[in-house]
C-alpha cells in the first residue's frame, strides 16, 4: 500500500535524527529499527543525499555535519520544529526561577533552555551549542565539558560524569530517542544514555521526558532508565494514544503540548 507524503516525512525525519546521534548509519540496521524495507531506506538515504543532509557509500551513509552550518537545527520540515517548539514552551513553564536544572544535548531539550534563558535558573548542561542558544538571558550556564562528540554537538565521557556526581538538581529536562511503555527511555547512543541516566538519578526534583511523537513507542539501542522513574512526559498529539494510555498506568504525567494552547 502506497503510503502518504506525511508518513514518508515522518519516517525520512526519524532516519535524519538518527543520524545526528550516530554520524553513520548502514542500510540493515535502519531496516530492523524501523520494520521497514531496505528497498524504503535505500530510497529515503537518496532523497536525504539529493538535499546534502548525508553522504552514502555501499550498504550506508555518513551524515554531513557542515551541512548546517552555525544553526541549531536542520530545515523544520525535517526535524518536526514546531512540535519541539510547543514541547519546549510547555515544559519551560513547569521550571521555576533559582532551580538548578539539568538539560542532557539535543534539539528538543536544547529548545527548552532556549525557552527558559531568560528565566533565574543554574542550567546545567553536557551540550557543546548551549552558550550559543542562551546569549543574552538572565541565566547561569554550567557546562560538563568531557569528550567532543561532533555527531551529537554534545560533551560526555568520564568529565562529563566527573562533572555531573558533584550536583544535585532541582529538576531535570531530558531528551529521548526513544520512549516506550515495556523498554523505557533509550538512546542510540550509549555514552548520552550514560548521562541521561546520571542526570536522573542525580534530580532530587521533577523528572520531565521531552520527545516529539515520533518517538514514543521507539525503543533505540541503549537503556538509560524506566519510565517508572519519571514524573512528566511532554510530547505531542502525533504520538500513538494506546502508548500513552499505557504509560499513564505507570504513574507518568503525559501532557501533549499541542493541546495547550
Amino acid at each position: 500500500m502506497k503510503q502518504s507524503r506525511a508518513e514518508v516525512q515522518k519516517r525520512q525525519d526519524q532516519i535524519l535524527e538518527m543520524f545526528q546521534k550516530a554520524d553513520t548509519l548502514q542500510v540493515s540496521d535502519v531496516s530492523q529499527i524501523l520494520h521497514v524495507s531496505e528497498i524504503t531506506v535505500r530510497r529515503d538515504f537518496d532523497y536525504l543525499e539529493k538535499r546534502g543532509f548525508i553522504t552514502r557509500f555501499h550498504g550506508g551513509a555518513t551524515f554531513n555535519a557542515s551541512h548546517s552550518g552555525d544553526s541549531l537545527h536542520i530545515p523544520s520540515s525535517v526535524s518536526h520544529s514546531r512540535e519541539k517548539q510547543l514541547i519546549a514552551r510547555t515544559a519551560a513553564s513547569l521550571l521555576k526561577d533559582f532551580q538548578t536544572v539539568f538539560f542532557t544535548a539535543g534539539t528538543t531539550s536544547m529548545e527548552v533552555l532556549h525557552a527558559v534563558r531568560s528565566k533565574k535558573i543554574c542550567a546545567v548542561t553536557n551540550s557543546a551549542l548551549a552558550g550559543k542558544i542562551v546569549e543574552g538571558g538572565s541565566l547561569e550556564l554550567i557546562c560538563t565539558g568531557g569528550t567532543y562528540q561532533e555527531s551529537s554537538h554534545s560533551f560526555t565521557g568520564g568529565l562529563s560524569e566527573l562533572t555531573l556526581s558533584q550536583i544535585y538538581a532541582d529538576a531535570c529536562i531530558i531528551g529521548a530517542d526513544g520512549v516506550a511503555f515495556l523498554d523505557g527511555v533509550t538512546m542510540q547512543s550509549y555514552l548520552n544514555a550514560t548521562l541521561a541516566h546520571l542526570m536522573l538519578t542525580r534530580c532530587r526534583g521533577t523528572k520531565i521526558i521531552v520527545a516529539d511523537g515520533s518517538k514514543i513507542g521507539r525503543t533505540l539501542h541503549f537503556s538509560a532508565f524506566p519510565l517508572e522513574s519519571v514524573d512528566i512526559l511532554v510530547t505531542d498529539s502525533s504520538a500513538g494514544s494506546g502508548e500513552l494510555l499505557r504509560i499513564r498506568d505507570l504513574g507518568v504525567r503525559v501532557i501533549l503540548a499541542d493541546t495547550e494552547e
